[in-house]
């Protein structure tokens, strides 16, 4: 009984839905998809392989400099990733009531502990653009040196879903090492020129759009933390509230106003069109004399100006959100192959620069310290919230 109240709380049941049918189908087809590792399923085709060949033979210089410029990007990525990862252990060790710095991210499932949940549709379709895109990278840079794509395919590592380009790996061992690291780089740094690109759509085509379409009306909050002040009052996430301390309050402006002129155990009352909640502000975990809510993701709810604009606008709205998904995956993926870790891209990119560097006993040597220390600090970044939220809810 527990487990099913466990999962009715934490799991959407689309998700319940997907993985029913994506089972049955693997069932039915099993005899095109291989086990791996015990955990990771693949199903290998020559989907796109042409369209990658295309692409790469008619730019091929153009993509080389693309592969050549990730190198560059994707070490300062993963010095990024290095940082969030100190950050995280830093936070866990001295401000334990900070939120996580690292979480599993799964469509339609709510981790406990953490304060990321990804609405499953808009999650599984920015996955697989995300994916598909990172991929391509790999392909056409392996393609413009010269080294073929072997097979192209689908792939489950346990219940998480992706995609794969496969290039001939005995070709990119034999290539020189800035060719190697391009290609390892690449996924990612396709991944920071697509959350590039979605950014440029939001702010200078969505966002004026659906601005112009309505007036604000008002503040939600997308996160309200366990534990923390707001949580502790009752306020609600996604319920629009429209006045604080009884003055209008049609966007962020007054609020973040509110919160800079406060100190902790100030009162501030906030006011939706069904309730009047009073939140008394705390201590901010980080540090600093300000109040503290508790809160993340406080945006502006808004109205429309002509309600023969609901269809379109929803519709925006939709496509919007989506994304808001595929450039918040789109980063986060990236930066989470460029951990200096075993066989994901950064681990692969910092292997091969420390046998250029020191020779292949040492380097392989310097590498595994290095993979085995990136492991261990996110293992407990990753686990350590969901049992607290599990076994010691606070």
């Amino acid at each position: 009984m527990e487990i099913i109240q466990w999962i009715t709380k934490y799991v959407d049941l689309w998700v319940l839905l997907f993985y029913i049918i994506i089972g049955l189908l693997i069932l039915v087809n099993r005899k095109k998809w291989q086990v791996e590792s015990k955990f990771i399923l693949i199903h290998r085709t020559q989907w796109g392989i042409k369209t990658i060949n295309k692409f790469a033979d008619k730019n091929r210089e153009f993509v080389k400099l693309l592969g050549y410029s990730a190198i560059g990007i994707g070490f300062v990525g993963m010095l990024v990733i290095i940082g969030f990862l100190l950050k995280g252990i830093y936070e866990l060790l001295f401000v334990p009531m900070a939120p996580p710095t690292m979480s599993l991210v799964i469509p339609g499932v709510q981790i406990p502990g953490s304060p990321v949940f990804v609405p499953f549709w808009y999650g599984i379709i920015a996955l697989f653009i995300v994916i598909i895109f990172h991929e391509f990278g790999h392909g056409i840079v392996a393609r413009a040196y010269g080294i073929p794509v072997k097979s192209t395919g689908l792939v489950f590592f346990g219940p998480l879903p992706g995609a794969f380009v496969e290039p001939d790996e005995k070709k990119i061992t034999k290539s020189p090492s800035p060719v190697q690291v391009s290609i390892f780089a690449s996924g990612p740094f396709f991944n920071a020129i697509l959350a590039a690109m979605i950014a440029l759509i939001l702010f200078l085509v969505l966002n004026p759009l659906m601005t112009s379409m309505v007036n604000p009306s008002g503040v939600q909050f997308t996160t309200i933390q366990e534990g923390q002040p707001a949580a502790i009052a009752g306020l609600k996430a996604d319920t629009t509230y429209t006045y604080i301390n009884e003055k209008e309050m049609r966007d962020s402006t007054a609020l973040m106003e509110t919160l800079s002129c406060s100190k902790p155990g100030d009162n501030i009352t906030l006011r939706s069109t069904d309730s009047i909640v009073t939140v008394t502000l705390g201590n901010n975990p980080k540090g600093g004399d300000k109040g503290y809510m508790g809160v993340m993701g406080i945006k502006t709810d808004y109205q429309l100006k002509n309600n023969s604009l609901k269809i379109p606008y929803e519709g925006l709205v939709i496509l919007t959100t989506l994304f808001e998904w595929i450039f918040l995956l789109s980063i986060g993926i990236g930066l989470a192959n460029l951990l200096p870790l075993g066989p994901v891209d950064g681990g692969r990119m910092l292997h091969t620069t420390l046998v250029n560097m020191k020779g292949k006993e040492n380097g392989t040597k310097l590498w595994a310290k290095i993979s085995w220390v990136t492991l261990i600090i996110l293992v407990i970044l990753v686990f350590t919230p969901i049992i607290k939220s599990v076994f010691f809810k606070l």
